[in-house]
This record gives structure tokens, C-alpha cells and sequence, in this order.
């Protein structure tokens, strides 16, 4: 398996864990736009500092160390980052004003 063809699973894996949550577990969604904001700036920051994170990770050359740096660090990240976009779009498409007449 190439870096390419992991980097595309590894981040339909996230998505799809994403909307599992959003679809099983609709009680954690945020109720108001607002909620829903605050949830999209924190994965923006959550974003932001995921490189320099992973970097942190001891022993990084190593296979084991970059596994365990990409499952316990950046799959929650993106996770929580595809989630919180996720959540956005229902808080929206459940506006009022974004009803159809």
C-alpha cells in the first residue's frame, strides 16, 4: 500500500467515524449556530497545532511511533475536525431560515 492510497483510507476512516457519530449520537450534536461555531473554531485550532503535535511524538523515524502518532493523535483530531463541519451543516440546514416554502 502506497503513502497516497493509506493517506485516502485513513481519512475515509475518520469521515466515516465522523458520521457515524453525528448519525448514532445525535445528542452530543450542538443545538444553536453559535455552538456549532465555537465546535468549528476549536477544530480550526485543533487543526492548526496537529502537525506540531505530532511531532512530539517520541521516536518518530520509527513505524511504530508514526502509527501510534497518526491513530492516538490525528484520528481523533480529523475526526473531531470532519464532525464539527458535520455539525455546522445540520445546525444550518435545521435554521429556520434555511427552510424551503
Amino acid at each position: 500500500m502506497t503513502r497516497d492510497t493509506f493517506l485516502l483510507c485513513f481519512v475515509l476512516g475518520s469521515a466515516t467515524l465522523a458520521f457515524w457519530v453525528a448519525q448514532c449520537l445525535p445528542r452530543l450534536a450542538p443545538k444553536s449556530l453559535r455552538a456549532a461555531a465555537v465546535h468549528l473554531t476549536l477544530a480550526l485550532v485543533i487543526g492548526a497545532f496537529l502537525s506540531p503535535l505530532m511531532r512530539l511524538v517520541p521516536g518518530l523515524p520509527a513505524t511504530t511511533a508514526v502509527l501510534i502518532a497518526l491513530f492516538a493523535i490525528a484520528l481523533p483530531a480529523l475526526t473531531y475536525m470532519l464532525l464539527s463541519g458535520m455539525w455546522l451543516l445540520m445546525v444550518v440546514a435545521g435554521h429556520p431560515l434555511a427552510r424551503r416554502r
